[in-house]
């Protein structure tokens, strides 16, 4: 219905009231038609307005309104899921936090000093801290120090290994911190960088199983030891001629050195004359030092040594001289000098030859025939008057019974042999640019001549030639010059090697089986017995390798001493090593053993016979002195006839 008609009806209805307020003396029908209009009715509408109305837009507009009142609840319940499981993530992240412990939790600091003088004494201290909100049951401490750390206590004491300092802690509360101390000497060399480290492990108290680590180093620089190392030694000398060396060292240091030694490094074309009666005693040959004692503050120490020198005029030889300190593997320098020796010319040359080897240096063997000769020549302008020629004789291995000379004399008081020209008139005079050459021969001695003890390994005969004359320059305030030759014959070990066989009744380890003698078609067994030793040195990388006959086989029981010993089914071969076998092994000690058991089952063939029970065998090693290959061997071989002299033959 329209406004303005429903206005109407409304106008007309406020009419009708008025009339009947004025006018109560209407009929009936009057008062009947003012009740039907003041009687409520249904809207009128008009068919225009009907044909007009749209019911689909009225139902897409109420659609519309429910979905976005489905959309706001909806959106409404996600923002509220989403709040809470945002906040059920953010409390477990929380306390997560402040209930877990890992790697990040471990304050760990190693507080050391930054520079140290070598061998003084130096402090780490491990701090560590338990930032966490969990306390630990366990804080375990692995303390590793730097090369060259000579450990002296820890606090708490810890267990101390070979390259480790281990302790407990005990247990951490949140927020404490506890400390791991360890003290010691620390060597090392000067500028080097010396690394610690300490590695924690952990254990929570929410989770004890759980081990959690972390770790942190620390670098100290050392600075040089306060030493002092000096040399007073000729700074020129001919070739041949005899130099005195005096070595000075001085702790300068306010803490005593323990443990160092002297070194002295020699180049090519230089020698130390250690069996010199002024070579200061107690030197190592193969190690090339003294041993020093203890150098409290301020001590000074002096050894003496004698060098002589080799090379064309002009030549420089450089001698190293050191202190050095050895820590478990390394060695360390804590203070080191040199001395150049310039080579000069000289008026005259002394040589000498062994087996016409002119090396000066000739690997001999004990029992070998030497055949000798000094050589010398007049290189000067001027000639030499009543030359005297000597060979002295230092160390082990001459057999003076065997010395054989066409002229001078042994003297066996000082073991030289002397010539002048009493019996060698061209030593009379020396003319420039002439000269000659004196042979001798002479015998090492048999290997069961040397010593025993003290020192019976490494053993070496040094021969030192001199030619002096009245007429050699003597320089102002020495001695005059003397040029002498030195030659060094080391003597190379020799392997005792033996082979026997034998019937064994059970008294010697390997029970013997079968017949004895043996027969036709039966088999007996028997022991192949071997011995190995040294008669000097060392030997490195021993190897033996026992061949069996076919015919004879092994039955893989055996007994051995020392080494490695394995078979060869397919060659017949037994090979036995030994990475080292000790010097004097066979003489001093016994020798080193292997048995094996053996069988055989003769045939026809061998009736009446005795059967051989091994094929070869050949022993080698290497000389730990001489650095010489060394091997054995043998020519007779074991038999039945020698394992059982009346029952070797086959029956």
């Amino acid at each position: 219905m329209a406004e303005d008609e429903i206005k109407k009806i409304e106008e007309d209805g406020i009419s009708m009231l008025t009339r009947d307020l004025y006018a109560r003396d209407e009929s009936d029908e009057m008062k009947k038609r003012t009740k039907d209009l003041l009687t409520p009715k249904q809207p009128i509408v008009r068919p225009e307005a009907i044909a007009s109305k749209k019911p689909g837009l009225i139902n897409i507009m109420d659609a519309r309104a429910r979905r976005r009142r489905a959309i706001i609840l909806w959106g409404c319940v996600a923002l509220g899921a989403l709040l809470i499981f945002g906040g059920g993530v953010w409390l477990t992240l929380w306390y997560r936090s402040t209930n877990q412990v890992n790697a990040t939790h471990i304050n760990l600091a190693i507080n050391s000093p930054a520079h140290l003088t070598a061998g003084c004494v130096i402090q780490y201290s491990v701090a560590v801290q338990n930032t966490s909100n969990v306390d630990w049951t366990a804080a375990d401490v692995l303390f590793t120090p730097p090369t060259g750390f000579v450990f002296q206590e820890s606090t708490p004491v810890g267990q101390v290994s070979q390259q480790n300092i281990s302790a407990s802690l005990g247990s951490l509360a949140a927020n404490e911190t506890k400390t791991f101390s360890v003290s010691g000497r620390l060597i090392g060399e000067e500028g080097e960088t010396a690394l610690a480290r300490a590695e924690v492990s952990i254990s929570p108290i929410n989770y004890q199983k759980e081990r959690i680590t972390a770790s942190q180093t620390a670098t100290t620089i050392i600075g040089a030891l306060p030493l002092d190392i000096s040399i007073e030694a000729a700074k020129s000398a001919a070739v041949g001629e005899r130099i005195a060396a005096i070595i000075h060292v001085r702790n300068l240091s306010d803490i005593p050195i323990e443990g160092a030694a002297l070194k002295l490094s020699p180049p090519a074309g230089m020698q130390l004359a250690v069996e010199d009666s002024g070579f200061s005693p107690d030197f190592s040959v193969i190690d090339s030092f003294w041993k020093l004692p203890t150098l409290k503050p301020l001590d000074e120490i002096v050894r003496y040594s004698v060098l002589y020198v080799n090379g064309a005029s002009g030549d420089r030889r450089e001698l190293g001289i050191s202190i050095i300190q050895q820590q478990k593997d390394r060695v360390f320098t804590l203070r080191d000098i040199s001395h150049v020796v310039a080579v000069t010319s000289s008026q005259l040359t002394v040589g000498q030859t062994f087996n016409k080897d002119v090396s000066s240096k000739l690997i001999v063997a004990a029992g070998q025939r030497i055949d000798g000769a000094v050589q010398y020549k007049n290189t000067g302008s001027t000639g030499l008057t009543d030359a005297i020629v000597k060979v002295k004789f230092e160390g082990t291995g001459l057999d003076p019974a065997t010395i054989k000379l066409t002229s001078g004399a042994y003297d066996p008081t000082t073991s030289t042999i002397t010539w002048t020209a009493a019996s060698l008139p061209a030593l009379k005079n020396v003319l420039p640019g002439s000269g000659g050459e004196i042979p001798y021969s002479f015998t090492i001695l048999p290997y069961d001549k040397f010593p025993l003890q003290p020192n019976g390994k490494n053993q070496q005969l040094i021969a030192t030639a001199s030619l002096d004359s009245p007429d050699l320059p003597t320089p102002t305030g020495q001695a005059r010059q003397v040029i002498s030759d030195r030659f060094l014959l080391p003597v190379q070990t020799g392997i005792l090697l033996g082979v026997d066989a034998f019937y064994d009744d059970g008294r010697l380890g390997i029970t013997s089986t079968g017949p004895l003698p043996p027969k036709v078609g039966e088999q007996t067994t028997y022991t192949l017995r071997t011995r190995i030793g040294s008669t000097l040195n060392d030997v490195e990388s021993m190897k033996i390798v026992i061949v069996l006959p076919d015919g004879v086989a092994y039955t893989n029981k055996m007994y051995k001493t020392i080494g490695e010993a394995d078979f060869n089914d397919r060659t017949n071969t037994m090979t036995w090593t030994m990475p080292l076998m000790e010097g004097l092994t066979g003489r001093a000690t016994p020798p080193q053993e292997l048995d094996m058991q053996i069988a055989i089952t003769p045939g026809e063939n061998v009736r009446g016979q005795e059967v051989r029970l091994m094929q070869s065998i050949k022993a080698t090693g290497t000389d730990s002195f001489t650095d010489g290959v060394v091997e054995a061997t043998i020519t007779e071989y074991p038999t039945t006839r020698g394992a059982s002299q009346l029952n070797g033959e086959v029956e």
